[in-house]
């Protein structure tokens, strides 16, 4: 258990700064949250590749924690040739028919009996459901799109018709459970196979009017076209909920500070979300000018787009705020992953200093190439910083920046032999999320009253699950 921890004297300023402008539009009746969806809530993505990467498993997901899965990714798909809308999943051996054949990766130590003719479920999705079944709390909503993914998402929502068919197409994979069969083992998927695993949809569209990943025909009229796509989900969500006697989730990641406006009609679409999952990350990435904070809680003039008031997490907040989203639709998002630069100065401790990643790789899961090391890899794998997130290792330092209201390490001569070119021992600044950090989330959300906190994702914590358990007081 965390000991309760006091914000800095800068974050608090600017928590009550913060409490100051939105007072007046929390003030305002604010809409109860929908029947059978959860109060406050603590959610974290599931990725359905964690199986492969780190070998984490559904039944490594600590389920006390939190209270709502997001299980990345359902494909949105639309076929040019026959106009045809589509929604998938990502990866049907993943997803459903991996057999675990003996209990050592199960959520209940029982083995999976692909033999069975009754048995029409595998992989992530059955054990999601065990988990469900020994956690009757939890709900678990399928994410659509994500930055890979979101290909086809204009096209999809720009007509009446293919919004139509492609929400139905999302119920009918995913909520009614109709998987595509044929496959191996023999009796995977089928009618009715995943029924009554995912509670919701969470729509995950990077973003309306953007190229973003390879997206197809972005163009202006994304916009207003998101709207009235989540408007075609709730509406059939309800509908299909009107016969099962259940209230079905919609939420949806997006994106912080002020891009919420330019891609999205902030305040008309969370009108048919259960909550916003604000993605109050990736502020500075390895495409940026200086090795910078991932995230940051606060304001810091130093930071290349300081000009921005909301280019931090109590700034995007009040602006959401501000811009007619309830407190208890606003989710703020938490990164377990870290933001590496290689080749910084060492005055300063590189933080904010010009950097070269030549030699890294995004593909990579090796801790000193990644350029996006996971706090499990910081924390378990490399020995970088202790689980608290307070002590260094392996010749780096921790240091707290009280400006930004965030932790980094720094090392003038780290080790990085793995890397595919140049200089192996190089200065290292990372930027990552600590248990400190995010429980200054933690007290701005019930500062605020929001609905709570999602985290990208729940494979990449500690082993001892460090950072989700400075989140987990949120729903006491």
């Amino acid at each position: 258990m965390l000991r309760p921890r006091r914000l800095s004297m800068l974050a608090a300023v600017a928590l009550g700064a913060t409490v100051a402008l939105v007072v007046p539009q929390s003030a305002q009746a604010a809409p109860k949250p929908a029947p059978d969806g959860p109060s406050k809530v603590v959610t974290a993505y599931f990725a359905d590749w964690d199986v492969y990467g780190r070998g984490y498993y559904v039944k490594d997901i600590p389920a006390t924690k939190l209270n709502v899965i997001q299980y990345a990714f359902g494909v949105p798909g639309y076929d040019p040739a026959t106009g045809k809308a589509s929604c998938d999943v990502l990866d049907p051996w993943a997803d459903y028919q991996q057999v675990y054949w003996g209990g050592e990766n199960t959520v209940d130590g029982v083995a999976d009996d692909p033999s069975n003719p009754d048995q029409h479920l595998f992989g992530n999705f059955n054990q999601l459901r065990k988990l469900k079944a020994a956690n009757p709390h939890l709900k678990v909503e399928i994410s659509l799109g994500g930055w890979t993914k979101s290909t086809w998402f204009s096209t999809l929502a720009s007509t009446p018709q293919l919004r139509r068919d492609f929400v139905s197409s999302c119920i009918d994979t995913f909520i009614k459970g109709n998987l595509p069969a044929g496959g191996w083992p023999e009796g995977a998927g089928g009618p009715g196979a995943a029924a009554g695993i995912f509670d919701g949809i969470d729509i995950d569209w990077e973003y309306p009017t953007q190229v973003a990943d390879g997206n197809v025909n972005p163009g202006p009229a994304d916009r207003h076209n998101a709207t009235l796509l989540a408007a075609e989900f709730r509406r059939q969500l309800d509908a299909y909920g009107k016969t099962t006697g259940k209230h079905y989730l919609l939420t949806a990641a997006l994106p912080a500070a002020t891009s919420a406006t330019k891609y999205f009609e902030l305040k008309q679409i969370s009108k048919y979300f259960d909550w916003d999952n604000v993605m109050t990350y990736d502020f500075n990435v390895a495409s940026g000018p200086v090795a910078a904070h991932n995230t940051l809680f606060t304001p810091d003039p130093r930071d290349p787009n300081h000009q921005n008031p909301t280019w931090n997490t109590a700034g995007t907040v009040a602006y959401y705020l501000l811009h007619g989203v309830p407190a208890n639709k606003i989710v703020v998002g938490v990164p377990f992953y870290a933001q590496q630069y290689l080749r910084t100065s060492t005055k300063n401790n590189g933080l904010y200093s010009a950097f070269d990643n030549t030699g890294t790789d995004s593909n990579s899961l090796v801790v000193d190439v990644a350029p996006q090391p996971t706090y499990h890899a910081l924390v378990d794998e490399g020995g970088y910083v202790n689980s608290a997130g307070t002590v260094g290792g392996a010749g780096y330092t921790a240091f707290w920046n009280p400006l930004a209201g965030e932790p980094y390490l720094f090392n003038p001569a780290a080790e990085h032999p793995n890397l595919t070119t140049g200089a192996a021992t190089v200065p290292t600044v990372i930027a990552y999320s600590s248990p400190r950090s995010i429980g200054e989330r933690t007290t701005l959300i019930k500062a605020l009253n929001l609905r709570g906190a999602m985290a990208w994702e729940i494979s990449q914590d500690s082993n001892d699950h460090a950072l989700i358990s400075a989140l987990s007081p949120l729903l006491k």
